[in-house]
């Protein structure tokens, strides 16, 4: 089973860029660190930044050229109810390649489970974005994810791992609804020092209810660290 799913990530951009509905291609770095203040109480820091390389609109060609789509700033507060489930809330701060930053309150519930050596994640997140440019908008997500080690029974330091997500998002702005779906397949590795990087493909659709449905990909990887 582990080698299949190292085959699908693998093949996964091909599959992707071969639909012919892919608009937008770019890379998709990430940079996350949390810290324990006290006992109860975990704070995590994270930079995230979408930088793009490739659009094409329906009946164009391919625009190849790089630009810089947005950067999101976000610091969480989180404590655990017990060792399965954490509540978090959080601000994000959002530089937009367009000049219309923006302001966001996050709030989150997260549980695992360990039916065996593998992991599921549940994440249930609400959002309320403010901006001076247009109406606010308000988020409920839902997000699972599946984690297993590639080599044994567990997870250990120097080995890798894979993960797939998939989230849904449903939005409402301006008395209109709006659904978006994130797929995520990445390869992980768990480095000493409580540190964990992964690569993989992002692939976002959204725009359900528009006539010109949004698909985009970014190739995505990112250093989360433990202090």
């Amino acid at each position: 089973m582990r080698k299949l799913l190292l085959i699908f990530l693998l093949s996964l951009p091909a599959q992707l860029m071969a639909q012919g509905t892919v608009r937008l291609f770019g890379f998709f770095p990430e940079f996350q660190v949390g810290f324990k203040a006290t006992e109860k109480l975990k704070v995590i820091g994270k930079i995230e930044s979408q930088h793009g390389m490739a659009e094409k609109f329906e009946g164009k060609d391919v625009d190849v050229g790089y630009f810089h789509n947005l950067t999101d700033f976000q610091g969480f507060l989180g404590t655990k109810i017990n060792p399965f489930i954490d509540i978090a809330g959080g601000y994000q701060y959002r530089v937009d390649s367009r000049g219309e930053n923006s302001h966001r309150t996050i709030q989150q519930i997260s549980i695992l489970q360990l039916p065996g050596n593998y992991k599921i994640g549940h994440r249930i997140r609400t959002d309320q974005t403010y901006s001076a440019f247009e109406k606010n908008s308000y988020r409920l997500r839902y997000r699972m994810s599946f984690e297993l080690p590639i080599e044994g029974k567990s997870l250990d330091p120097g080995e890798f791992y894979l993960v797939f997500s998939d989230e849904v998002l449903y939005s409402y702005q301006a008395r209109e609804s709006g659904i978006e779906n994130r797929l995520v397949a990445s390869l992980g590795h768990l480095s000493k020092g409580n540190q964990k990087f992964q690569a993989g493909i992002d692939y976002r659709t959204d725009r359900f209810f528009d006539p010109d449905l949004r698909h985009r990909s970014w190739f995505k990887f990112g250093w989360y660290l433990n202090l």
